[in-house]
């Protein structure tokens, strides 16, 4: 008994690096984003986002704007020259013109009704485009009543619409012009009518941008909170996964080897 009375346990103490002091140590940092909209508050961003969306909308109704101009100027003009071909005599027309001559067309309609349809086709073409550049400027006026819903789908539609309007007015025009040439006349399309085609493209370009708009603007942000459901799986993904039972039987598991240390240190 008087052994186990001066019995001392001695313990080993590994010595550890300090490493409050040492300016070589670098603390492991998570990453992070270090882009200056990372800091930003989510809604200012939302901000910057929504004034994104309204000058691309702008720049769709710059498009849709010079389109209609181009076919608004181009229209009173001629587009088509003929040329006859016993006494050389140049006769002139175009949408809403007439060359008051024989060999030339009127405005009196007059069968297979090219020159009615084309025209048709122009004045819808005009108006849809101009249904899309009154609700461009609406949504773009600050604080002006509320945007239309599905805004950009419905001026790319618009846009659509009016460029394939406007397809069939100028492919009609010129069945109109080959129709009334024959061997009588030659005929010779003027820089007008190739102008239009231009505008048409235009139109096109702005339906592409108003829907790829669209399609961003339903797109869910990356600063959504998203809620996660996690999902339990083993570490090595072998074997039954621990529940909640095994892990409260931790503290009891605990005592045991504490109670069961000091009778081995004896």
């Amino acid at each position: 008994m008087e052994r186990r009375d001066h019995l001392t346990l001695t313990f080993y103490n590994p010595e550890i690096l300090k490493t409050k002091g040492n300016r070589n140590y670098q603390r492991p940092i998570l990453p992070n984003n270090k882009h200056p909209s990372a800091s930003m508050p989510s809604q200012r961003r939302q901000q910057h986002v929504d004034q994104t969306y309204t000058y691309i909308r702008m720049f769709s109704g710059s498009l849709c704007g010079f389109g209609l101009l181009v076919l608004i100027c181009m229209s009173p003009l001629n587009w088509v020259q003929f040329l006859v071909t016993k006494n050389g005599l140049e006769l002139y027309a175009g949408l809403w013109i007439t060359c008051n001559h024989e060999l030339c067309w009127s405005h009196t309609p007059k069968p297979p009704y090219y020159l009615q349809y084309s025209r048709i086709f122009f004045f819808i073409s005009v108006l849809t485009i101009f249904i899309g550049l009154s609700w461009l400027f609406r949504a773009c006026l600050p604080r002006r009543g509320s945007m239309t819903i599905n805004l950009d789908l419905k001026v790319s539609i618009l846009c659509f619409t009016s460029a394939t309007c406007l397809f069939l007015c100028l492919i009609l025009f010129l069945e109109q012009v080959h129709w009334h040439s024959g061997d009588v006349m030659e005929s010779n399309l003027l820089w007008s009518y190739y102008l239009n085609w231009w505008g048409d493209i235009l139109y096109v370009f702005a339906g592409v941008i108003s829907f790829l708009n669209y399609i961003t603007s339903r797109s869910p942000s990356p600063d959504q909170n998203i809620t996660v459901i996690p999902i339990e799986k083993s570490r090595l993904g072998i074997g039954p996964v621990t529940t909640a039972k095994d892990e409260g039987s931790g503290p009891e598991i605990e005592s045991q080897n504490e109670e069961e240390r000091p009778n081995a240190g004896l």
